[in-house]
């Protein structure tokens, strides 16, 4: 992965929001239900930061239930996720940071002429100005959606922390940042 671009890390079968228990990763069953090679999610984070991609976005995530009786008694402590992320190996800040930058897209990626979804809560309508962190101007105007995208703004005036939460979920995501 060269500089700047991005990284898609399709539907990894597995997260785990906690490490699963050795005695259970040599489990058959568990292997074969895809289970007991789950990754934990905080120790995804820091791998994926330690290859120098310091803010793992989310673009869907998707809760994994377990219907089975007897797997559930063996591993139903475990919560198990679904997620796609998208990650960019960039010189880029441990959270999100104000400029009053504005990204704006132009609609010019042949499968997305609407709209392009950087990740869980950042949806770039085509034309549509959208204000910023420092990271994600960096992610869409420092990459290969730069010649897609118009970022306006620079990061000579500091604003302090970007309000980047989303209304409908929590701050934290698997990177660093929120936003």
């Amino acid at each position: 992965m060269g500089h700047g671009d991005d990284l898609v890390l399709g539907k990894i079968p597995r997260f785990a929001d906690r490490r699963v228990p050795s005695e259970l990763r040599q489990d058959p069953v568990l292997l074969g239900e895809c289970l007991a090679g789950a990754l934990y999610l905080e120790d995804f984070r820091r791998i994926i930061a330690a290859v120098g991609c310091a803010d793992a976005r989310i673009v869907e995530r998707a809760p994994l239930t377990i219907d089975d009786a007897a797997i559930a008694h063996k591993i139903g402590m475990v919560r198990f996720e679904s997620i796609t992320f998208r990650a960019f190996k960039l010189a880029l800040e441990d959270r999100c940071e104000d400029y009053g930058q504005v990204a704006v897209y132009d609609g010019s990626i042949d499968a997305h002429p609407h709209a392009f979804v950087l990740d869980d809560h950042h949806r770039f309508e085509s034309g549509k100005p959208m204000l910023v962190c420092g990271n994600t101007a960096d992610m869409v105007g420092a990459t290969r959606y730069a010649r897609h995208f118009r970022v306006t703004g620079d990061k000579r005036v500091h604003y302090g922390l970007f309000d980047c939460a989303p209304a409908s979920a929590p701050a934290a995501s698997a990177g660093g940042a929120c936003c």
